[in-house]
């Protein structure tokens, strides 16, 4: 008897918790808030919305700069081959920067081999040139990879497939802590909190 009624309280706690007007907290809630307890949000603590962080990460660290790091869309041309084409922003010097083009052909074992490209294709590449590889195709993802600089040395990166949020990292260099939230396929939102 005193087995079931153990059993009981283990199996109902959560709910009773819930019924006593407490909401449970997720694990990357708690180790969002180790972190960074000023990006506090209710709307968060059960499940965190990626895009709803990004708001607020936004609200309480301004960006001073938004640079694209990367853009990588995953598409099937006319003739339904599977393609990555892949625009690459790179650093020459202390200013000067290029856009660097690279196309893939993915087999449908997910076997990716580099497609040569003239120079005037691969570097700079002009928009008519990335819509021509385009045309006619179905577009299956578009991931965008960009560096934010906030004031006050803080940095974040992030990385959106259309217009979802699917990884956030914010770093306070002063204070010596970072956050990764990633959206994980098979487990869900995940956040790590580093502290040195």
């Amino acid at each position: 008897m005193r087995k079931i009624v153990v059993s009981l309280i283990i199996g109902l706690g959560p709910h009773f918790v819930w019924a006593q007007g407490v909401k449970p907290v997720s694990v990357s809630y708690e180790n969002l808030m180790r972190c960074f307890p000023e990006l506090q949000d209710e709307k968060l603590s059960f499940k965190v919305d990626l895009n709803r962080l990004k708001d607020i990460i936004d609200e309480k660290f301004v960006t001073s700069q938004s640079q694209l790091r990367q853009r990588k869309i995953h598409y099937l041309d006319a003739e339904k081959q599977g393609m990555n084409l892949i625009l690459r922003t790179k650093f020459r010097g202390e200013k000067k920067m290029e856009t660097e083009l690279i196309l893939q052909q993915v087999d449908a074992k997910g076997v990716v081999t580099d497609i040569k490209l003239t120079e005037n294709q691969r570097i700079n590449p002009k928009q008519d040139i990335i819509n021509n590889f385009l045309l006619n195709s179905t577009i299956k993802s578009d991931e965008y990879s960009y560096n934010d600089t906030k004031l006050n040395d803080v940095v974040s990166t992030y990385r959106r497939n259309f217009k979802d949020i699917e990884e956030i990292e914010l770093a306070d260099k002063p204070n010596k802590r970072s956050i990764l939230c990633e959206n994980k396929s098979d487990l869900g939102i995940i956040c790590t909190c580093s502290k040195k």
